[in-house]
Order: structure tokens, then C-alpha cells, then sequence
């Protein structure tokens, strides 16, 4: 494994987060028997965010996926045919409304001058 810096990352909200960390975990996409795995490294970061993971486009490029964003829809091949994973509409819009909520709620920052 490669030792790297990790640099700050911008978040949602605008706000410079150093991440705590990286590991590297394994990705099941689908159910059996239209299944398929990977494996990716993951940014570890101490912020309040309504995702719990966001998997990158590396990922996605190596299980061959296919997105449809319009139709809350991911598709990808198996060794069994095509494997699907649809959202959840309502769940996208609490989710986003969560994200939001959190960012509206932050309290301003306060700038002290000498």
C-alpha cells in the first residue's frame, strides 16, 4: 500500500475538512444471484453529513456500471446477467432535505480582530 498525503477536501457545505484517515473496503453491489463485489479505498472524515458513504467513480467504473440518475436506477453485469439497484425517491428527498437542514442550522462564524 502506497503512503499518501491526504489533502483537505471541500464538504457539502463549503467548509475544508481534513480527513481523519483512508481504508480500503470491499463493495457488494446487488443481491445473489446478480451480484458482484470490489473493492475501494475510502476518505475517513470527522463532519455531519446525511451520507454514510459516497462511493467514487473508480468503483463505479470497475463493476461497469450504468446510471441512470433521472430514474434512480444503477445497472451492471453479472456472471448470473444483469444486475440492477433501484432508489427510493422519497428516501433521496429526506436525505437531501436532511442535508440541507444541517447546513441551515450551522451557526455563523464568528471572525475576531485584533
Amino acid at each position: 500500500m502506497v503512503n499518501r498525503q491526504i489533502t483537505p477536501l471541500l464538504s457539502f457545505s463549503g467548509d475544508l475538512v481534513q480527513p481523519v484517515g483512508s481504508i480500503s473496503l470491499p463493495i457488494a453491489f446487488g443481491v445473489a444471484p446478480r451480484k458482484t463485489m470490489t473493492y475501494d479505498q475510502f476518505l475517513i472524515v470527522d463532519c455531519p453529513t446525511a451520507y454514510n458513504v459516497i462511493i467514487g467513480r473508480t468503483a463505479l467504473t470497475r463493476v461497469k456500471a450504468h446510471l441512470s440518475p433521472h430514474m434512480l436506477l444503477m445497472k451492471f453485469p453479472t456472471r448470473n446477467g444483469t444486475g440492477a439497484i433501484r432508489g427510493d425517491q422519497l428516501s433521496a428527498r429526506t436525505c437531501y432535505a436532511t442535508a440541507l437542514k444541517s447546513v441551515a442550522s450551522k451557526p455563523p462564524m464568528e471572525a475576531m480582530t485584533l
